[in-house]
């Protein structure tokens, strides 16, 4: 079963790639977030697993490039192109990462809830650096809309 999701996925960043204009872009993603938030109060961590899942199983496998600055810059790029906000690395030091996401489709313009609600977009960025870095990661969201920040702020960690 979970080869035959991983094909669906695949097929579809294939045509991502391919046409951006064929793209689906119409289901709104934050009537998820708020239907799973709904359902169950594990939800956050069901949409980390599911965007760490696709970024480290299809996603990074469409990086042509281990180079990190050029990973890097392929992932700011599928942010964008994905309409998920505009994703910049903006520190590094080791093993720590910082990225900054601006016009996060999640959380911008909205009221704040009062809690971090961005897990979908942290679990990208663990699963894409975990396949480039070859070691485990763990993101934290700093800042975020849901709080009433300007913008998402997301720490990783590799080790």
């Amino acid at each position: 079963m979970e080869d035959s999701w991983k094909k669906v996925i695949d097929d579809e960043l294939d045509v991502f790639f391919k046409d951006k204009k064929s793209c689906n872009h119409n289901i709104s993603k934050r009537l998820l977030v708020y239907s799973l938030e709904w359902l169950s109060v594990g939800y956050f961590s069901a949409l980390y697993m599911a965007g760490k899942k696709f970024a480290k199983n299809s996603l990074a496998g469409k990086c042509g490039s281990d180079n990190m600055a050029d990973a890097n810059a392929f992932l700011e790029d599928f942010f964008v192109e994905a309409e998920l906000g505009e994703l910049k690395l903006v520190g590094e030091s080791g093993a720590r990462y910082v990225y900054r996401l601006e016009n996060c489709s999640s959380c911008a313009g909205m009221c704040p809830v009062e809690k971090q609600i961005c897990y979908f977009e942290a679990g990208i960025i663990a699963g894409f650096l975990e396949a480039k870095l070859k070691k485990r990661v763990v993101v934290r969201e700093t800042l975020c809309g849901g709080l009433g920040d300007d913008c998402c702020e997301f720490v990783a960690r590799a080790g």
